[in-house]
């Protein structure tokens, strides 16, 4: 700073007045906003929910914006956060699988962060070299205003203990292995994994978000064949009803170019079109899976796509999704003496197409497939390191 530059009270209201409190009130929530921006896509936490409305206007003193625009470190706000941002992340799911928790540390870095040394004059001073004709005005109670500041932050603080207490004693482990799991895999689902293994690899049927879990318990529960290709399409309103629902507002750079098809192909199936669709979904999957780089050709499909029982489980999900890829790929030549593949495969609805291929069954798996592929992609954020590529 030099003598051109001035520090101004203002004395007058008007919208300057309101600059200061906006930019520490942005800044006071820019905590709570690390811990939110950190979670998964699908919870859809909003910051209100954990960061109760802070009334900062009634302790800021009327000093024009620049000021605070100058001395608050946003970089050093989220610096401060980032210890506890692991710890709040995956807090808020199910009921029954929370991690313990103790927010004492991460309020005591907020008493030294940025935002409270704000409060304090003589800290304020330090961030200036003043010109020696300058004379600071004084500000009267700014002593009272910090403490009013400190006093409404340890009181948000307060107000977390009653939900924090509810997260003591959870096993965190337990909370890191869920997050590897579909949502729609309930306990009881893990507790077959076997017969899940079996399902995705052998018969193709998707398992990973959709469909929805009553339907894949009743799936897993189907003996293999005809007793699960009835049961497809017995419950295809609901399959197709989780599809939409997961796909109708999906928003995502890398599969913006696909969405606009995943949707028309739904609207298909909704009309009745379900061989249409499910010759659609056929095309939309391999051009994702080619897009993702993904390994495609019959000779190395069981290798890299294959769910099996020693799967770890932070591969699980992506393995889940992937793992109907297998007979999805299988290849087949009328002059091979091998016989037609029952279950859908892009080879032979590519090139063999026939009326085999697109039986109920195999449009609901196709279209099962199809937006299990898009949901997974999305969640896992896999088209991140394409694009940049």
């Amino acid at each position: 700073m030099d003598a051109r530059d001035t520090v101004v009270v203002n004395e007058e209201p008007g919208d300057e007045t309101e600059k200061g409190s906006q930019a520490l009130a942005t800044s006071t929530r820019s905590l709570a906003g690390a811990y939110t921006a950190s979670m998964p896509k699908s919870w859809g936490i909003s910051i209100d929910q954990i960061m109760p409305t802070l009334d900062v206007s009634r302790y800021v003193p009327k000093i024009d914006a620049s000021l605070f625009s100058s001395v608050i470190d946003t970089e050093l706000l989220r610096s401060q956060a980032a210890a506890s941002i692991g710890a709040v992340t995956s807090m808020i799911t199910a009921a029954d699988f929370m991690p313990k928790l103790d927010f004492s540390e991460a309020w005591a870095s907020v008493g030294a962060s940025s935002v409270l040394k704000l409060m304090d004059s003589a800290e304020l001073l330090k961030q200036y070299s003043l010109a020696e004709s300058f004379v600071m005005p004084d500000i009267k109670g700014f002593d009272s205003i910090a403490a009013g500041a400190i006093a409404q932050i340890n009181e948000a603080g307060q107000l977390l203990q009653p939900v924090l207490e509810q997260f003591r004693g959870i096993d965190w482990e337990e909370v890191l292995r869920r997050q590897s799991l579909p949502n729609n895999w309930s306990r009881g689902t893990e507790a077959r994994l076997e017969v899940l293994v079996e399902m995705v690899g052998r018969e193709g049927i998707p398992a990973a978000w959709v469909p929805r879990a009553e339907v894949l318990e009743a799936l897993l529960d189907a003996a293999p064949g005809d007793e699960r290709s009835e049961l497809l399409i017995a419950r295809r309103e609901e399959i197709l009803d989780d599809c939409a629902g997961w796909i109708d507002d999906l928003q995502d750079d890398f599969l913006e170019p696909v969405l606009p098809v995943a949707r028309e192909v739904l609207d298909a199936c909704r009309s009745g079109h379900w061989r249409v669709a499910a010759i659609s979904a056929v095309i939309v999957v391999h051009n994702v899976v080619e897009a993702l780089h993904w390994v495609s050709d019959r000779q190395r499909v069981a290798k890299h796509h294959s769910l099996t029982m020693d799967t770890p489980y932070p591969e699980l999900l992506e393995r889940a999704t992937r793992a109907p890829l297998v007979p999805f790929y299988a290849d087949w030549n009328p002059k091979s003496g091998q016989p037609r593949p029952a279950h859908v495969t892009r080879h032979v609805v590519s090139h063999h197409l026939d009326a085999d291929q697109v039986t109920e069954r195999n449009c609901i798996v196709a279209v099962m497939l199809m937006s299990s592929l898009l949901v997974t992609v999305y969640q896992l954020e896999l088209g991140e390191g394409e694009r940049a590529a």
